[in-house]
């Protein structure tokens, strides 16, 4: 559930070497009131008596009178008097940043809050008193509270499906393509898998415009995604179109859209077509072969086998986890705070792209699978939280850890399969602080891992494929377009 921030704070850390013990702090003498403030939130009323103050304060002050500069004294002389006087604010300041931090510490390990953000605390309000005790509040958000879930005997239906001579076909296609030309389509009318250059008008029910796009080139599939939303049957309602023509279709609107009114919609877009390209096939002849690293066409054709049956088992495995992760929340159920997952929803498109990239999606198909979770974020963050935090108790229960060795073979993996070296992939890792993300990614896995050595499966005839998309970097409402940042445009 990266991405963002708080993301990062729910993430499991890898392992760090045991240091040397300390000495066991002294325990401050305080009280600490924790009530429920709702779904995964504590309120903690924590009060620190004058004793505790005055002992820091003392102490504190002697380390003040040691370094001391005082006119008229040598350093540390100066009489105590003197030094609180003219150092009581500096003094004031350190004991209370002093006790404060020694008292967050004390409250986390006396009552293992498992907090998953920084505590909302506002540390400038708080003023130490000149008498009596100091008192604050703050909110905490934690960890959802449930029983580790009861996975052993669960049954699921695990996917079947063989890969054909005609997915090979239509694969082997899909790869010529990548070193297509595109061409002027001179004659004939539009059809799924040409270019069209088109402005598409956005309308609300009563006609008025959402937005508009002018002269935009895309690929007509049979569904197109933009930022905001999809039109499912665009290959269906273009197919014959001209150069000139203008034709209406149907978009569905995600239901992360800004204007509540619009979210989960359906809205009508008008496409005025400008202009049609095809796509030209390089010949598939012994240069061309030879150019990218095959010696026939029987090796480029088994190697696309292999793409797809890595795929399937990819999916099938999507499949499992995915009907095993709804029974383990349906019983154990629990809220989580809405503000948490809004927080979320941004780490959420980076996250998961990041994973598509691992598993060897193509950029089209992860810029296609971001649009569709850019549209849904809210819904598939929530998701992707409790998936995290069931996986996580899990772990806790099966006392599953995360070694540095874990991350070392996750990133030869990455780069591996994006064909980049082991030194490049870990300085983006490290760059883009994707450690802790990562180190989460394989803790779920390995909680994941652990639950499928335990469940039965029944065999069942796998869906159809997912039809092809094209993905727009546009959006039906303004609204999003100026949400859009920098990084995740960058995603496709």
């Amino acid at each position: 559930m990266s991405t963002g921030e708080e993301r990062d704070q729910t993430s499991v850390s890898v392992d760090e070497p045991e240091a040397a013990v300390e000495p066991e702090k002294r325990k401050l003498e305080i009280d600490v009131q924790i009530d429920d403030a709702g779904a995964c939130k504590k309120h903690v009323k924590i009060t620190i008596p004058r004793a505790e103050i005055d002992r820091q304060f003392d102490e504190s002050l002697g380390a003040f009178q040691k370094e001391a500069q005082v006119p008229g004294f040598r350093p540390g002389r100066a009489p105590k008097t003197l030094v609180v006087k003219r150092f009581r604010k500096q003094v004031s300041d350190q004991v209370k940043s002093t006790l404060l931090m020694e008292t967050l510490e004390q409250v986390d390990r006396d009552y293992q809050l498992n907090p998953i953000t920084q505590p909302k605390l506002d540390v400038a309000a708080i003023s130490l008193p000149d008498e009596g005790p100091l008192s604050f509040d703050m909110e905490v958000e934690v960890r959802p509270e449930f029983a580790a879930p009861v996975f052993k005997g669960l049954k699921v239906k695990r996917p079947i499906r063989t890969v054909t001579d005609k997915d090979v076909d239509s694969q082997f296609e899909r790869f010529l393509e990548r070193y297509a030309q595109i061409v002027p389509k001179l004659e004939g009318a539009a059809q799924v898998g040409d270019y069209l250059t088109a402005d598409l008008t956005f309308l609300r029910d009563d006609g008025t415009v959402l937005n508009e796009v002018k002269e935009i080139q895309f690929r007509l599939q049979p569904e197109l995604r933009f930022q905001d939303g999809r039109i499912p049957e665009v290959g269906k309602a273009l197919a014959g179109a001209k150069p000139g023509e203008s034709r209406e279709v149907d978009a569905q609107l995600g239901t992360s859209v800004a204007d509540p009114d619009l979210r989960g919609k359906t809205v009508k877009v008008k496409v005025v077509i400008h202009d049609l390209k095809q796509v030209r096939l390089p010949e598939v002849n012994p240069e061309f072969l030879t150019s990218i690293g095959f010696d026939s066409v029987d090796e480029l054709r088994e190697a696309v086998r292999d793409a797809l049956n890595r795929r399937i088992a990819n999916q099938q495995r999507a499949a499992v986890r995915r009907q095993v992760l709804d029974k383990l929340i349906e019983a154990n159920p629990f809220d989580l705070p809405a503000d948490l997952v809004s927080r979320q929803e941004k780490g959420t498109i980076s996250r998961l792209a990041m994973e598509l990239r691992q598993e060897g999606f193509s950029p089209d198909e992860i810029r296609a699978r971001q649009a569709e979770i850019r549209a849904n974020a809210h819904e598939m963050t929530l998701r992707s939280l409790k998936e995290f935090f069931v996986l996580a108790k899990v772990a806790e229960a099966e006392e599953i850890k995360i070694e540095d060795e874990d991350l070392e073979l996750e990133i030869e993996a990455m780069a591996e399969k994006s064909n980049e070296s082991v030194r490049r992939v870990r300085a983006r890792v490290e760059k883009e602080g994707l450690a802790d993300a990562l180190a989460t990614q394989i803790l779920e896995r390995k909680a994941l891992d652990r639950i499928l050595e335990s469940i039965e499966y029944e065999d069942v005839a796998a869906d159809e494929p997912d039809v092809d998309v094209e993905t727009l970097d546009e959006a039906a409402t303004p609204e999003a377009e100026s949400d859009e940042t920098a990084g995740e445009s960058s995603e496709g």
